[in-house]
Protein backbone atom coordinates (compact mmCIF):
# COMPACT_ATOMS: atom_id res chain seq x y z
CA UNK A 1 0.00 0.00 0.00
CA UNK A 2 1.20 3.50 -0.71
CA UNK A 3 1.93 6.21 1.88
CA UNK A 4 -0.90 8.25 2.37
CA UNK A 5 -0.55 11.90 0.64
CA UNK A 6 0.79 14.22 3.05
CA UNK A 7 -1.64 16.99 3.58
CA UNK A 8 0.01 18.74 6.93
CA UNK A 9 2.15 21.45 6.74
CA UNK A 10 3.38 23.46 9.58
CA UNK A 11 0.05 25.11 10.25
CA UNK A 12 -2.59 22.39 9.42
CA UNK A 13 -3.94 21.98 6.14
CA UNK A 14 -3.00 25.03 3.52
CA UNK A 15 -3.25 25.36 -0.34
CA UNK A 16 -5.25 27.43 -3.15
CA UNK A 17 -8.43 26.72 -3.34
CA UNK A 18 -9.81 24.86 -5.76
CA UNK A 19 -6.37 22.70 -6.31
CA UNK A 20 -5.29 21.48 -2.95
CA UNK A 21 -8.31 22.73 -0.61
CA UNK A 22 -11.28 21.34 -2.44
CA UNK A 23 -15.09 20.27 -1.51
CA UNK A 24 -14.04 17.45 -1.57
CA UNK A 25 -10.90 17.24 0.68
CA UNK A 26 -13.66 18.83 3.22
CA UNK A 27 -16.03 16.00 2.90
CA UNK A 28 -12.65 13.25 3.12
CA UNK A 29 -11.92 14.79 5.85
CA UNK A 30 -14.63 15.52 7.86
CA UNK A 31 -15.87 12.11 7.45
CA UNK A 32 -12.71 10.37 8.75
CA UNK A 33 -12.74 12.88 11.84
CA UNK A 34 -16.00 11.66 12.66
CA UNK A 35 -14.58 8.01 12.15
CA UNK A 36 -11.41 8.82 14.58
CA UNK A 37 -13.48 10.34 17.04
CA UNK A 38 -16.76 8.31 16.93
CA UNK A 39 -18.09 9.50 20.11
CA UNK A 40 -17.54 13.51 20.29
CA UNK A 41 -19.23 16.30 19.30
CA UNK A 42 -17.72 18.79 16.33
CA UNK A 43 -17.89 22.09 16.41
CA UNK A 44 -17.13 24.10 12.98
CA UNK A 45 -16.39 27.52 12.09
CA UNK A 46 -14.59 29.01 9.61
CA UNK A 47 -12.86 32.93 8.68
CA UNK A 48 -14.12 36.01 6.75
CA UNK A 49 -12.62 34.34 3.42
CA UNK A 50 -14.63 34.50 0.03
CA UNK A 51 -14.75 30.45 -0.21
CA UNK A 52 -14.77 29.60 3.55
CA UNK A 53 -18.35 29.75 4.43
CA UNK A 54 -18.98 27.24 1.48
CA UNK A 55 -16.28 24.79 2.58
CA UNK A 56 -17.93 25.09 6.44
CA UNK A 57 -21.09 23.82 4.73
CA UNK A 58 -19.56 20.57 2.99
CA UNK A 59 -18.08 19.97 6.33
CA UNK A 60 -21.27 20.33 8.76
CA UNK A 61 -23.43 18.40 6.06
CA UNK A 62 -20.98 15.33 6.10
CA UNK A 63 -20.10 14.97 9.56
CA UNK A 64 -24.19 15.27 9.85
CA UNK A 65 -25.09 12.74 7.12
CA UNK A 66 -21.82 10.60 9.12
CA UNK A 67 -24.52 10.68 12.13
CA UNK A 68 -22.37 12.59 14.79
CA UNK A 69 -23.05 15.89 16.52
CA UNK A 70 -22.04 18.91 14.68
CA UNK A 71 -22.19 22.58 16.45
CA UNK A 72 -22.01 25.65 13.80
CA UNK A 73 -20.51 28.27 14.41
CA UNK A 74 -20.55 30.16 11.91
CA UNK A 75 -18.07 33.23 11.31
CA UNK A 76 -15.33 33.26 14.03
CA UNK A 77 -11.86 33.61 14.86
CA UNK A 78 -9.79 31.02 15.66
CA UNK A 79 -9.12 31.48 19.29
CA UNK A 80 -12.80 31.26 19.61
CA UNK A 81 -13.33 28.26 18.67
CA UNK A 82 -10.27 27.25 20.38
CA UNK A 83 -12.01 28.39 23.15
CA UNK A 84 -15.19 26.77 22.47
CA UNK A 85 -13.57 23.09 21.45
CA UNK A 86 -12.38 22.64 25.75
CA UNK A 87 -16.58 21.95 25.93
CA UNK A 88 -17.39 18.66 26.67
CA UNK A 89 -20.29 18.44 24.45
CA UNK A 90 -17.99 19.47 21.50
CA UNK A 91 -14.25 18.47 22.19
CA UNK A 92 -13.26 18.53 18.31
CA UNK A 93 -12.88 21.52 16.30
CA UNK A 94 -12.78 22.05 12.49
CA UNK A 95 -11.91 25.83 11.46
CA UNK A 96 -11.96 26.44 7.18
CA UNK A 97 -8.96 28.85 7.31
CA UNK A 98 -5.69 29.99 5.38
CA UNK A 99 -5.08 32.71 8.38
CA UNK A 100 -2.26 34.84 7.40
CA UNK A 101 -2.39 33.45 4.05
CA UNK A 102 -3.58 35.36 0.45
CA UNK A 103 -6.82 35.56 -0.53
CA UNK A 104 -6.97 32.70 -3.26
CA UNK A 105 -5.41 30.45 -0.38
CA UNK A 106 -7.92 28.12 2.26
CA UNK A 107 -6.94 25.16 4.66
CA UNK A 108 -8.07 23.83 7.64
CA UNK A 109 -7.00 23.59 11.63
CA UNK A 110 -8.21 20.58 13.63
CA UNK A 111 -8.43 20.72 17.45
CA UNK A 112 -9.09 18.74 19.94
CA UNK A 113 -10.08 19.58 23.46
CA UNK A 114 -8.43 23.53 23.34
CA UNK A 115 -5.54 22.17 21.68
CA UNK A 116 -4.39 21.91 17.90
CA UNK A 117 -3.77 18.54 16.66
CA UNK A 118 -0.72 16.84 17.03
CA UNK A 119 1.63 14.84 14.60
CA UNK A 120 0.38 11.90 15.51
CA UNK A 121 -3.05 12.46 15.21
CA UNK A 122 -2.62 14.45 11.84
CA UNK A 123 -0.87 11.59 10.43
CA UNK A 124 -3.51 8.80 11.68
CA UNK A 125 -5.75 11.58 9.97
CA UNK A 126 -4.06 11.40 6.90
CA UNK A 127 -4.41 7.33 6.72
CA UNK A 128 -7.65 7.67 7.27
CA UNK A 129 -8.02 10.15 4.27
CA UNK A 130 -6.40 7.73 2.34
CA UNK A 131 -9.01 5.16 2.72
CA UNK A 132 -12.14 7.12 1.68
CA UNK A 133 -14.20 5.35 -1.31
CA UNK A 134 -17.43 7.07 -0.75
CA UNK A 135 -19.58 9.05 1.59
CA UNK A 136 -21.33 7.07 4.56
CA UNK A 137 -24.59 7.59 5.30
CA UNK A 138 -26.06 6.73 8.47
CA UNK A 139 -29.63 5.50 8.81
CA UNK A 140 -32.29 8.73 8.84
CA UNK A 141 -33.44 8.16 11.85
CA UNK A 142 -29.96 8.20 13.31
CA UNK A 143 -28.58 11.64 11.50
CA UNK A 144 -28.96 14.22 14.56
CA UNK A 145 -30.01 17.69 14.00
CA UNK A 146 -27.37 20.31 13.06
CA UNK A 147 -27.18 22.64 15.88
CA UNK A 148 -26.25 26.52 15.88
CA UNK A 149 -24.18 28.41 18.27
CA UNK A 150 -25.22 31.17 18.09
CA UNK A 151 -22.91 33.29 21.30
CA UNK A 152 -19.82 32.12 20.97
CA UNK A 153 -18.08 35.18 20.53
CA UNK A 154 -20.04 36.20 23.90
CA UNK A 155 -18.14 33.14 26.09
CA UNK A 156 -15.24 34.13 24.94
CA UNK A 157 -15.73 37.97 25.34
CA UNK A 158 -16.83 37.33 28.67
CA UNK A 159 -14.18 34.62 30.01
CA UNK A 160 -11.79 37.06 28.89
CA UNK A 161 -13.08 40.36 30.52
CA UNK A 162 -13.35 38.04 33.80
CA UNK A 163 -9.63 36.63 33.38
CA UNK A 164 -8.18 39.78 32.54
CA UNK A 165 -9.98 41.97 34.82
CA UNK A 166 -8.58 45.72 34.69
CA UNK A 167 -9.75 48.82 33.50
CA UNK A 168 -7.52 51.20 31.01
CA UNK A 169 -7.84 54.75 31.75
CA UNK A 170 -9.50 56.08 28.16
CA UNK A 171 -6.62 55.73 26.38
CA UNK A 172 -6.69 56.09 22.68
CA UNK A 173 -5.85 52.18 20.77
CA UNK A 174 -5.95 51.92 17.33
CA UNK A 175 -6.94 47.76 16.42
CA UNK A 176 -6.12 46.61 12.70
CA UNK A 177 -8.68 43.96 12.08
CA UNK A 178 -7.16 42.86 8.31
CA UNK A 179 -11.11 42.53 7.53
CA UNK A 180 -11.41 39.34 8.81
CA UNK A 181 -13.36 38.03 11.81
CA UNK A 182 -11.47 39.95 14.47
CA UNK A 183 -13.42 42.43 13.60
CA UNK A 184 -16.45 40.99 15.26
CA UNK A 185 -14.59 40.82 18.64
CA UNK A 186 -11.01 42.76 19.19
CA UNK A 187 -12.69 46.19 19.49
CA UNK A 188 -15.61 45.47 21.32
CA UNK A 189 -12.95 43.47 23.76
CA UNK A 190 -10.24 46.75 24.30
CA UNK A 191 -13.75 49.09 24.67
CA UNK A 192 -15.23 47.11 27.53
CA UNK A 193 -11.71 47.36 28.76
CA UNK A 194 -11.79 50.96 28.75
CA UNK A 195 -9.75 51.70 25.56
CA UNK A 196 -10.59 54.14 23.00
CA UNK A 197 -10.56 52.53 20.42
CA UNK A 198 -9.90 53.54 17.09
CA UNK A 199 -10.52 50.68 14.33
CA UNK A 200 -9.23 50.47 10.82
CA UNK A 201 -10.04 47.25 7.91
CA UNK A 202 -12.99 46.31 10.36
CA UNK A 203 -15.42 45.79 7.81
CA UNK A 204 -15.93 42.22 7.03
CA UNK A 205 -14.64 41.27 3.58
CA UNK A 206 -12.28 38.07 2.49
CA UNK A 207 -10.76 39.66 -0.51
CA UNK A 208 -8.38 41.61 2.01
CA UNK A 209 -8.87 45.18 0.39
CA UNK A 210 -7.19 47.02 3.13
CA UNK A 211 -4.17 45.26 3.70
CA UNK A 212 -2.99 41.03 3.13
CA UNK A 213 -3.86 39.19 5.85
CA UNK A 214 -0.21 39.20 7.16
CA UNK A 215 0.50 41.36 10.02
CA UNK A 216 4.13 41.90 8.64
CA UNK A 217 5.74 45.57 8.63
CA UNK A 218 5.21 45.76 5.38
CA UNK A 219 1.29 45.26 5.21
CA UNK A 220 0.82 48.06 8.68
CA UNK A 221 1.97 50.97 7.02
CA UNK A 222 -1.25 52.83 7.57
CA UNK A 223 -0.87 51.68 10.95
CA UNK A 224 2.11 52.85 11.25
CA UNK A 225 2.02 56.21 9.99
CA UNK A 226 -1.21 56.33 12.00
CA UNK A 227 0.51 55.47 15.45
CA UNK A 228 3.28 58.05 14.60
CA UNK A 229 0.47 60.85 14.06
CA UNK A 230 -1.59 60.14 17.01
CA UNK A 231 1.03 58.65 19.46
CA UNK A 232 -0.60 56.13 20.47
CA UNK A 233 0.17 52.25 20.05
CA UNK A 234 -1.87 49.93 17.18
CA UNK A 235 -2.50 46.35 17.05
CA UNK A 236 -3.02 44.49 14.37
CA UNK A 237 -4.81 41.06 13.85
CA UNK A 238 -4.41 38.91 10.81
CA UNK A 239 -6.73 36.75 8.86
CA UNK A 240 -7.56 34.23 11.65
CA UNK A 241 -7.25 35.88 14.73
CA UNK A 242 -4.44 33.88 15.70
CA UNK A 243 -1.29 36.23 15.26
CA UNK A 244 -0.84 39.75 16.62
CA UNK A 245 1.71 42.60 15.99
CA UNK A 246 2.17 46.05 18.07
CA UNK A 247 3.28 49.02 16.81
CA UNK A 248 4.51 51.71 19.81
CA UNK A 249 3.75 55.37 20.19
CA UNK A 250 6.58 56.27 17.79
CA UNK A 251 5.19 54.56 15.19
CA UNK A 252 7.97 51.73 15.55
CA UNK A 253 7.01 48.23 14.39
CA UNK A 254 8.14 45.88 17.85
CA UNK A 255 9.67 42.48 16.60
CA UNK A 256 7.88 39.75 17.28
CA UNK A 257 10.74 38.45 19.20
CA UNK A 258 10.35 41.23 21.84
CA UNK A 259 6.66 40.57 21.99
CA UNK A 260 7.13 37.28 23.18
CA UNK A 261 10.16 37.90 25.05
CA UNK A 262 7.86 40.23 27.48
CA UNK A 263 5.06 37.75 27.04
CA UNK A 264 7.00 35.12 28.45
CA UNK A 265 8.37 37.48 31.61
CA UNK A 266 4.55 38.22 32.13
CA UNK A 267 3.78 34.50 32.36
CA UNK A 268 6.24 34.24 35.45
CA UNK A 269 4.64 37.07 37.40
CA UNK A 270 3.21 34.75 39.67
CA UNK A 271 4.80 31.96 38.60
CA UNK A 272 8.91 32.16 39.20
CA UNK A 273 9.69 29.08 37.70
CA UNK A 274 9.12 26.17 35.32
CA UNK A 275 9.34 25.37 31.28
CA UNK A 276 9.16 27.98 28.29
CA UNK A 277 8.94 26.49 25.11
CA UNK A 278 9.97 27.89 21.97
CA UNK A 279 9.69 27.06 18.40
CA UNK A 280 12.84 26.17 16.84
CA UNK A 281 13.28 29.60 14.33
CA UNK A 282 12.41 31.23 17.92
CA UNK A 283 15.45 34.50 18.93
CA UNK A 284 17.31 34.01 21.61
CA UNK A 285 16.71 37.37 22.84
CA UNK A 286 13.61 35.61 24.45
CA UNK A 287 16.25 33.30 26.10
CA UNK A 288 18.06 36.43 27.25
CA UNK A 289 15.00 38.38 28.64
CA UNK A 290 14.70 35.00 30.89
CA UNK A 291 18.32 35.24 32.31
CA UNK A 292 17.14 36.72 35.91
CA UNK A 293 14.30 33.67 36.12
CA UNK A 294 14.99 30.20 37.19
CA UNK A 295 13.09 28.93 34.06
CA UNK A 296 14.65 25.87 31.38
CA UNK A 297 14.04 26.46 27.85
CA UNK A 298 13.21 23.91 25.37
CA UNK A 299 12.82 24.05 21.74
CA UNK A 300 10.08 22.24 19.72
CA UNK A 301 9.78 21.90 15.46
CA UNK A 302 7.72 24.74 14.02
CA UNK A 303 4.17 24.34 13.73
CA UNK A 304 4.54 21.32 16.88
CA UNK A 305 4.31 23.38 20.04
CA UNK A 306 1.33 21.47 21.17
CA UNK A 307 3.08 17.65 20.84
CA UNK A 308 6.13 19.02 23.22
CA UNK A 309 3.19 20.85 25.68
CA UNK A 310 1.75 18.02 26.34
CA UNK A 311 4.26 15.82 26.71
CA UNK A 312 6.39 18.01 29.06
CA UNK A 313 2.74 18.43 30.78
CA UNK A 314 2.02 14.83 31.00
CA UNK A 315 5.17 14.15 32.87
CA UNK A 316 4.90 16.16 35.59
CA UNK A 317 6.40 19.92 34.41
CA UNK A 318 5.06 23.16 34.26
CA UNK A 319 5.39 24.79 31.16
CA UNK A 320 4.16 28.34 31.85
CA UNK A 321 4.43 30.12 28.04
CA UNK A 322 4.85 28.38 24.76
CA UNK A 323 5.38 30.48 21.38
CA UNK A 324 6.11 30.38 17.74
CA UNK A 325 7.38 33.93 16.60
CA UNK A 326 4.13 35.12 16.23
CA UNK A 327 2.17 32.90 18.13
CA UNK A 328 2.09 32.86 22.16
CA UNK A 329 0.05 30.10 23.90
CA UNK A 330 -0.55 30.54 27.87
CA UNK A 331 -0.56 26.76 29.38
CA UNK A 332 -1.36 27.65 32.61
CA UNK A 333 -3.40 30.92 32.38
CA UNK A 334 -5.49 30.53 29.38
CA UNK A 335 -5.38 27.54 27.57
CA UNK A 336 -3.26 25.25 25.15
CA UNK A 337 -4.28 27.16 22.00
CA UNK A 338 -2.21 30.07 19.71
CA UNK A 339 -3.83 33.56 21.15
CA UNK A 340 -2.89 36.95 19.78
CA UNK A 341 -5.92 38.20 21.02
CA UNK A 342 -4.84 37.55 24.80
CA UNK A 343 -1.44 38.10 24.58
CA UNK A 344 -2.62 41.44 23.11
CA UNK A 345 -4.16 42.02 26.49
CA UNK A 346 -1.89 40.83 28.58
CA UNK A 347 0.53 43.34 26.98
CA UNK A 348 -1.82 46.70 27.43
CA UNK A 349 -2.91 45.33 31.32
CA UNK A 350 0.86 45.35 31.88
CA UNK A 351 1.23 48.76 30.69
CA UNK A 352 -2.14 50.43 32.49
CA UNK A 353 -0.86 48.88 35.67
CA UNK A 354 2.69 50.22 35.43
CA UNK A 355 1.51 53.82 33.86
CA UNK A 356 4.19 53.48 31.21
CA UNK A 357 4.89 53.34 27.46
CA UNK A 358 5.01 50.40 25.17
CA UNK A 359 8.31 52.16 23.48
CA UNK A 360 9.41 52.45 27.15
CA UNK A 361 8.35 48.71 28.34
CA UNK A 362 9.74 47.26 25.07
CA UNK A 363 13.30 49.29 25.83
CA UNK A 364 14.03 46.67 28.62
CA UNK A 365 14.09 43.45 25.92
CA UNK A 366 16.87 42.70 24.04
CA UNK A 367 16.87 43.71 20.43
CA UNK A 368 18.83 41.58 17.51
CA UNK A 369 19.87 42.15 14.23
CA UNK A 370 17.73 39.03 12.50
CA UNK A 371 16.95 37.98 9.00
CA UNK A 372 14.35 35.62 7.42
CA UNK A 373 15.43 34.21 3.55
CA UNK A 374 12.73 32.31 1.40
CA UNK A 375 13.88 30.34 -1.76
CA UNK A 376 11.38 28.94 -3.89
CA UNK A 377 12.25 25.72 -5.10
CA UNK A 378 10.74 23.23 -7.67
CA UNK A 379 9.26 20.06 -5.19
CA UNK A 380 11.96 17.44 -7.19
CA UNK A 381 14.97 19.32 -5.83
CA UNK A 382 13.72 20.36 -2.79
CA UNK A 383 15.33 17.56 -0.72
CA UNK A 384 18.46 17.32 -2.64
CA UNK A 385 18.99 21.36 -2.47
CA UNK A 386 18.34 21.26 1.47
CA UNK A 387 20.99 18.13 1.81
CA UNK A 388 22.98 20.40 0.00
CA UNK A 389 23.00 23.32 2.68
CA UNK A 390 23.13 21.19 5.41
CA UNK A 391 26.20 19.50 4.21
CA UNK A 392 28.17 23.05 3.48
CA UNK A 393 26.85 24.70 6.60
CA UNK A 394 27.65 21.70 8.60
CA UNK A 395 31.83 22.23 6.82
CA UNK A 396 31.85 26.19 7.02
CA UNK A 397 31.01 25.77 10.52
CA UNK A 398 33.16 22.55 11.59
CA UNK A 399 35.86 24.73 13.38
CA UNK A 400 32.83 26.83 15.84
CA UNK A 401 31.89 26.13 19.11
CA UNK A 402 27.89 25.72 18.74
CA UNK A 403 24.74 23.74 20.24
CA UNK A 404 23.55 21.95 17.45
CA UNK A 405 19.63 21.30 16.61
CA UNK A 406 18.73 19.05 14.14
CA UNK A 407 14.95 18.50 14.28
CA UNK A 408 13.16 20.06 11.82
CA UNK A 409 16.11 21.36 9.90
CA UNK A 410 19.11 22.47 11.36
CA UNK A 411 20.38 24.98 13.47
CA UNK A 412 24.03 26.31 15.11
CA UNK A 413 23.55 28.22 18.54
CA UNK A 414 27.16 29.90 18.75
CA UNK A 415 28.75 31.17 21.84
CA UNK A 416 28.33 35.01 21.27
CA UNK A 417 24.88 34.74 21.02
CA UNK A 418 24.48 34.61 17.13
CA UNK A 419 22.79 31.26 15.13
CA UNK A 420 21.79 30.40 11.70
CA UNK A 421 18.94 27.60 11.14
CA UNK A 422 18.07 26.07 7.62
CA UNK A 423 14.34 24.28 7.52
CA UNK A 424 11.99 23.59 4.56
CA UNK A 425 8.43 25.53 5.01
CA UNK A 426 5.65 23.90 6.57
CA UNK A 427 3.10 25.55 4.23
CA UNK A 428 4.95 26.68 0.69
CA UNK A 429 7.75 24.86 -1.91
CA UNK A 430 10.65 26.84 -0.25
CA UNK A 431 13.62 26.71 1.88
CA UNK A 432 13.68 29.38 4.36
CA UNK A 433 17.14 30.12 6.08
CA UNK A 434 17.06 32.29 9.45
CA UNK A 435 19.95 34.33 11.36
CA UNK A 436 20.29 36.51 13.90
CA UNK A 437 23.28 37.93 16.24
CA UNK A 438 23.84 40.73 18.72
CA UNK A 439 26.06 43.14 17.14
CA UNK A 440 26.27 44.40 13.62
CA UNK A 441 29.67 42.94 13.59
CA UNK A 442 28.57 39.50 14.09
CA UNK A 443 25.40 39.85 11.88
CA UNK A 444 27.85 40.67 9.01
CA UNK A 445 30.02 38.20 9.59
CA UNK A 446 26.79 35.27 9.66
CA UNK A 447 25.86 37.20 6.56
CA UNK A 448 28.97 35.95 4.49
CA UNK A 449 27.98 32.32 5.92
CA UNK A 450 24.41 32.72 4.17
CA UNK A 451 25.59 34.21 1.20
CA UNK A 452 27.85 31.33 0.57
CA UNK A 453 24.92 29.01 1.23
CA UNK A 454 22.83 31.01 -1.43
CA UNK A 455 25.42 29.99 -3.75
CA UNK A 456 23.90 26.36 -3.88
CA UNK A 457 20.23 27.64 -4.39
CA UNK A 458 20.92 29.38 -7.49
Amino acid sequence: MNSPTKLFGTAGIRGLFGKKVTAGLIIKLSQAVVKMFPNEGIIVGHDARTSSESLAQYALATISINGAQVFDVGLCTFPVIAFMSQKPEHKIGIYITASHNPPEYNGIKLLYNGREFTEKEQNKLEKEIALFKSILHSNWNEIKKQRKIVDANSQYFNAIIQKTNFKADNRTLIVDCANGPMSLLSPKIFSALGFNVITINSSIDGSFPGRLAEPSRENLSVLINLCKEKGVIGIAHDGDGDRVSFIDEQGNFIELSRVNALLAQLSLTTKKDGIVVLSIDSSTCIDNSLNAYPVKVVRAPLGDLHTKVLELINNGEQVVFAAEPWKPIFPLEWGLWIDGLFGAVVILKELVEKNCSLHTRIKTIPSFFSERRSYLVSEENADLIFNSLKNQLTTICASYKKNVLDFDGLRFDFEDGTWILIRKSGTEPKIRIYFEAPTKEQFKWISNIVEKLEKLIE
